[in-house]
Parts: structure tokens; C-alpha cells; sequence
């Protein structure tokens, strides 16, 4: 073979697009995500019912918990016979649930981690800007992961400290000269757990604007502002969370909902 046609086909092998590398979610099939689901959701009801089960020994200190939450313990009751032992099986899940939280976090994002692969592929235009953006939003969820875990919790001592003792005694007084009230501890535990359960969901409100920042979808800029917007969106949750129509219930959760958008604002900042 000549040296002419052994530099055609060199100059040939270098035009050649160079393949895309099969990532680790693309050498997955349909089934196989189906079968690594199933593993993740009984590894995840394994960890659950473990640390509820763990949880039961400890029911009179979680009853307790709540309890110190009434007005008074005498307005406190049950109706049904069986509504104690329910009473400290959901009080167990509940606080398995938050127990499992760390875990069934880490599951979500191993599951979803694979997604995060360049739609790209090598050589071409913007492949390699794509790659360390994805990169870049891997390690932020990793790192975030404990600080959804301390978000929920802080808006669930928020919630327990600051909004359900005034709201409560609000309620518990309200119209008390008439009508004396008997609330029964079920119905009470299934209302203030709820209220709880939103503010620590309200809480995370600066973790996903920080990753909206991440992944491109809206700037800082943007969300500085819509600040007018926030306000409205801020007072709704205070009505949502708190259980009264009380104004002032109402702004002392709305104030701090607001104070976290401009959190999130400062963190999608540095995004």
C-alpha cells in the first residue's frame, strides 16, 4: 500500500464521529429499572418497619410528646376503646418515618442518579459544558441530602414550638364559656401532626430553589424579582399551616415562609 492511500485512510478514521459511551441508566432496560425499583422500595420498607417497630418501645414518650401540645390534659380523650393502641401504632410510624427519612432520601436519588447523564454526545458542541454541569448538580444533591433531613426537622420544631401552642389555645378558648371542650386525643394527633408534617415541608423551600438555580431553570436575578409574588405565596401558607383564622397566627407563619424565600434567593445566588 502506498504512503498517498495510507494518508487517505488515516484522514478518513479522524472524520469519523467518535460514538457515544453508554451511560449507566442507558444500559438499562425497562424491566431492569423495574426490578432495581423493587429492591429499593423493599429495602426501604424493611428500614421503615425497623425503626417503627423500635419507635413502639418508646409510645408512652411520643404520646407524651403530644399531650404537652393540649391546652389542658383534661380536654384530652378517647371514644373508642381501641384508639389507644392506634393511636401508638401511627405515633411508631410516624416516628419511623422520620427516622427512615436519611435513607429513603438516599434511595430516591440512587434511583434518579442515572438520569443525570449528557443528552449530548462526545465531540459534539456544548458536551463537554453539559458534563460538568451535571456533574456539578450530582455533587450538590449529595451534599444536600442532610440538610433536607435538618430542613424538614426544623420546620417541624417550628411548627410544635411556635404555631401550635398559641393556635391551639386559641381554639381551646374560643366560645369555652358555652360549649366545653372534649377533643379527642386521635382526631388531635392526626390534626397537629399534619400542621407539623407542611411547615417541615415549607421548610425545604430554599433547597429547591437553590436546585431549580442549579439545573438552569430560573436565575437568582429572576426570583429577586418576583419578591411581590412571594409575599401573596407566603401569607397562603400561613393560612394552610396555621389552624386558625387568627391574623396574628397567620403572619407568624407567613414571615418566616418569606424570610426562607429570600434564603433560597441567597443560595441559588451561589448556585
Amino acid at each position: 500500500m502506498s504512503s498517498v492511500q495510507e494518508t487517505r485512510i488515516k484522514k478518513v478514521k479522524k472524520q469519523k464521529a467518535p460514538k457515544r459511551q453508554p451511560t449507566q441508566g442507558g444500559q438499562m432496560t425497562f424491566f431492569e429499572h423495574l426490578v432495581e425499583l423493587r429492591n429499593r422500595l423493599i429495602a426501604t420498607v424493611i428500614i421503615v418497619v425497623v425503626a417503627s417497630a423500635g419507635s413502639f418501645f418508646f409510645q408512652k414518650e411520643l404520646i407524651s410528646v403530644f399531650k404537652d401540645l393540649a391546652p389542658r390534659a383534661d380536654v384530652l380523650t378517647n371514644y373508642v376503646i381501641t384508639d389507644p393502641f392506634a393511636i401508638s401504632l401511627k405515633l411508631s410510624l410516624y416516628s419511623g418515618l422520620l427516622l427512615s427519612s436519611p435513607f429513603i432520601v438516599y434511595q430516591i436519588m440512587a434511583f434518579l442518579a442515572p438520569a443525570l447523564e449528557p443528552e449530548t454526545h462526545p465531540g459534539q458542541e456544548g458536551y463537554e459544558e453539559e458534563v460538568r454541569l451535571l456533574k456539578s448538580v450530582r455533587r450538590s444533591v449529595w451534599i444536600f441530602i442532610p440538610f433536607v433531613i435538618i430542613s424538614f426537622v426544623a420546620g417541624i420544631l417550628f411548627a410544635y414550638y411556635l404555631v401550635l401552642p398559641p393556635a391551639l389555645r386559641f381554639l381551646n378558648s374560643f366560645n369555652s364559656d358555652e360549649v366545653k371542650n372534649l377533643i379527642g386525643f386521635k382526631d388531635f394527633v392526626t390534626f397537629t401532626s399534619k400542621i407539623m408534617f407542611w411547615s417541615g415541608l415549607t421548610f425545604e423551600l430554599p433547597i429547591f430553589m437553590f436546585l431549580l438555580a442549579k439545573i438552569r431553570i430560573v436565575t437568582w436575578r429572576r426570583m429577586a424579582k418576583w419578591w411581590r409574588f412571594a409575599i401573596v405565596i407566603s401569607f397562603v401558607a400561613g393560612a394552610v399551616i396555621s389552624p386558625t383564622p387568627d391574623p396574628f397566627n397567620q403572619t407568624l407563619v407567613a414571615v418566616p415562609v418569606f424570610g426562607l424565600y429570600w434564603l433560597g434567593v441567597l443560595l441559588a445566588r451561589f448556585a
